[in-house]
């Protein structure tokens, strides 16, 4: 595997007392789909703006697909690297959604011919082109976020981070972006980091990294980590159903009365949930 960002010994403070990144060591490879997963003030959030530059660590190191992040490479990562925020009004500066979506290429000074191209292919990827004149502040949530990422997939970036970008979102928003990143990944040529604390988008990712109190506490796939109820309620997090479940048919001698292992029938519950 081929690293695409790696970050070694990272610390920030916001008040210059209390460290949010505290000694941070963590390595993303290419065209994986990584989830982070913390609780609020765990430093996730605060790693999204360090990974582009939008703040300035206290010391360690950033490196994103060979280049080490400064002052003389921030605009550079920036072109490799997209965001997609929490919410996307935040990120809205157009009148229409296409104005929208061409605003970071006409930063770049890409072509008319080649923005059309990118916009009716993205619009289409999100599922957004019967909205294409609307404006966006008059749009849903969950059809906001779609504009966002479609306007983040535009720019051709190999990296794409979604820094929450389902916590605002219904049970219904939630699934459709979830499932858009699965369509993202299956396509296999981004890097997707999830910053969130959405247990279910944390059991969809290639890989998952659990932070507490500004580092990294664990990583791993996501069978290995969210099983883990002790490691889960150390960090402030809530584990799967599957694994509640489990463990209230076996407090009540359930699973020896329909003679099924606790751990097959963990594992049966697990995938049925992926498929869901």
């Amino acid at each position: 595997m081929v690293p695409i960002v790696e970050i070694s010994e990272l610390y920030f403070s916001y008040d210059n007392k209390n460290l949010a990144i505290n000694n941070l060591n963590l390595t993303i490879y290419e065209k994986e789909w990584v989830c982070i997963l913390g609780h609020n003030g765990s430093g996730k959030s605060t790693l999204a703006k360090l990974l582009i530059g939008l703040l300035e660590p206290l010391k360690g190191a950033i490196k994103v697909n060979g280049k080490i992040l400064s002052q003389d490479t921030v605009y550079d990562i920036r072109r490799e690297t997209g965001i997609v925020f929490q919410n996307p009004d935040n990120q809205f500066v157009g009148s229409t959604v296409a104005d929208d979506i061409a605003f970071g290429m006409e930063n770049q000074q890409i072509s008319r011919e080649e923005m059309k191209e990118r916009i009716d292919k993205y619009i289409r990827k999100v599922r957004m082109e019967a909205y294409l004149q609307h404006e966006p502040h008059l749009l849903s949530g969950g059809q906001k976020q779609r504009v966002a990422i479609a306007g983040a997939l535009a720019m051709n970036t190999k990296i794409l981070i979604f820094d929450e970008a389902t916590s605002m979102l219904d049970p219904q928003g939630r699934e459709d972006i979830n499932t858009l990143i699965q369509e993202l990944k299956n396509d296999g040529d981004k890097t997707i980091i999830s910053i969130t604390h959405d247990i279910n988008e944390a059991m969809l990712a290639d890989r998952v990294i659990v932070m507490k109190d500004g580092t990294v506490m664990t990583a791993g796939s996501p069978a290995e980590i969210l099983k883990d109820e002790a490691l889960m309620n150390d960090c402030g997090l809530d584990v799967p159903l599957t694994v509640k479940l489990s463990q209230e048919l076996k407090k009540y001698n359930i699973i020896d009365d329909i003679y099924v292992k606790q751990e097959d029938l963990v594992n049966s519950l697990w995938e049925y949930n992926l498929k869901k």
